[in-house]
């Protein structure tokens, strides 16, 4: 009787560990959607490790302080980065505004760049457009691209995490298709989303890098 009342208790802990086993499985694998844009508060610091193949290349981190946040925009200290001291974003979206370098405007996207929305899930895609000026309007130019976004798994400084990868496709400059910009992915953590990494090729601009968070 011991016996028999023994194996009942050994059958029903296995079928408790592969219930539980088989919700944690089920459970990562329906983690495909970010609500929200990870929103950082004044003072908040984000460290990047840089590293560029183009102009030449380099490696470097640069730093990145909120030091302001007005009319749904984040203003942005940046710290050792060649080519802004200082950019705005999209408060809702994080979505690129504008950039400045010695207290000059270098390039401003109207209203927003693209390629960040929320929520954001597996399978999502988009087609977003946006005016683009640089060099004190010398440049300006309608721009616009398609995204789409797949799960994947990625590992940055030893720590593995669960991503939603963004890809920029089929871009567009003046309706025609833009030769120079060759590539922009962001893979955005689900668990809290921020973004984890950034590659971006436009070789027009003459720039190449990847961008990883160090935290």
């Amino acid at each position: 009787m011991n016996k028999v009342v023994k194996f009942d208790i050994n059958i029903l802990k296995f079928l408790a560990f592969v219930a539980i086993s088989f919700i944690i499985f089920y459970k990562d694998l329906l983690a495909s959607e970010i609500t929200s844009r990870h929103l950082y508060n004044l003072g908040d610091e984000i460290s990047f490790s840089i590293e560029t193949i183009l102009p030449n290349k380099s490696t470097y981190i640069s730093i990145s302080r909120l030091i302001d946040i007005k009319e749904n925009k984040e203003i942005w200290e940046i710290e050792n980065s060649p080519s802004a001291d200082k950019r705005i974003y999209d408060r809702k979206t994080g979505n690129w505004i504008a950039s400045f370098k010695d207290g000059n405007e270098v390039a401003r996207a109207i209203p927003h760049n693209g390629g960040l929305k929320f929520p954001l899930q597996k399978g999502d895609t988009w087609n977003q457009s946006w005016i683009f000026t640089a060099a004190g309007g010398l440049l300006t130019g309608k721009s616009e691209a398609e995204y789409r976004v797949k799960r994947e798994n990625i590992k940055v400084n030893n720590y593995k995490y669960k991503t939603l990868k963004i890809e920029m496709k089929n871009p567009l400059w003046n309706s025609e298709k833009d030769r120079n910009w060759k590539k922009e992915i962001r893979w955005l953590d689900i668990e809290t989303g921020k973004i984890i990494k950034i590659y971006f090729k436009n070789i027009g601009f003459k720039m190449e890098y990847t961008a990883t968070i160090k935290e």
